[in-house]
């Protein structure tokens, strides 16, 4: 059983703290500013979303928001086309975390058919559109420099799931302990999907990330990939041969 006095403090914390920031994100969504919304809810959700994780009772809250910030990354990295019918589920989404807490609270089980209807809108949402244009064949093209091996992304966006396959196959042949470097220099969009594909290869051998514009670089950094992938500013950079430094 969780104890009494952590669960008070945790709801004291969520309204005094997060419950304000998430408001603030939702009344930018709400005046048609989705992509900042979306990155100032970006915090508080993972916080949440990690201290339910910890918390006896609370586990469902956890997941049911891990699942509803997967639908906002996907909204911000253009893998789900804006309309107002999304912009609604995200913040009906949002908005059904704390009831889902508060219900757990008060009875020890979340509202289960709320919570099912909720995603099963936010999965009908989610099923993948063609918004990320034509796949080229020589999508990635690879490049051995000083002993690093550079995959250059001639792709313009890189959202759909044949996409996202061409950079898992670099990174399945790739020896452990070799760095290779990803430019994406070249790339205008990367769906989220995306990254959480080539996460757990970072895990095996040294992943970096370079070239990012301002739309891929927020997506990125807002859901805490920075923390996962190495990050420069172009092949140079890593390289060591300009005093550009890092991607920050």
């Amino acid at each position: 059983m969780h104890d009494d006095d952590q669960i008070e403090e945790f709801m004291g914390e969520l309204y005094d703290k997060f419950y304000p920031q998430v408001m603030e994100g939702l009344e930018l969504m709400q005046r048609g500013d989705v992509h900042a919304g979306i990155e100032t809810l970006s915090r508080p959700l993972h916080t949440i979303k990690g201290v339910t994780g910890f918390m006896g009772g609370f586990e469902i809250a956890s997941g049911f928001t891990h699942k509803v910030e997967s639908f906002l990354k996907k909204v911000q990295a253009g893998d789900v086309a804006l309309d107002d019918a999304v912009k609604n589920a995200a913040i009906s989404s949002v908005n059904m975390i704390f009831q889902v807490i508060e219900q757990i609270r008060e009875t020890g089980s979340g509202p289960q058919d709320d919570m099912d209807s909720v995603l099963e809108q936010i999965r009908n949402l989610s099923e993948p559109k063609d918004a990320g244009g034509p796949v080229l064949e020589d999508g990635v093209t690879l490049s051995v420099v000083e002993g690093t091996i550079v995959a250059k992304v001639a792709m313009v966006r890189v959202h759909l799931p044949v996409q996202r396959d061409l950079l898992v196959e670099v990174l399945e042949k790739q020896s452990a302990g070799v760095p290779i470097v990803f430019d994406f220099s070249d790339v205008l969009s990367v769906g989220s999907g995306v990254w959480e594909a080539m996460e757990g290869y970072a895990e095996r051998f040294p992943v970096h990330v370079v070239g990012m514009k301002p739309f891929v670089r927020g997506t990125f950094h807002s859901w805490g990939y920075g923390a996962i992938f190495s990050v420069h500013a172009s092949v140079e950079a890593f390289l060591g041969r300009s005093s550009g430094g890092g991607d920050r």
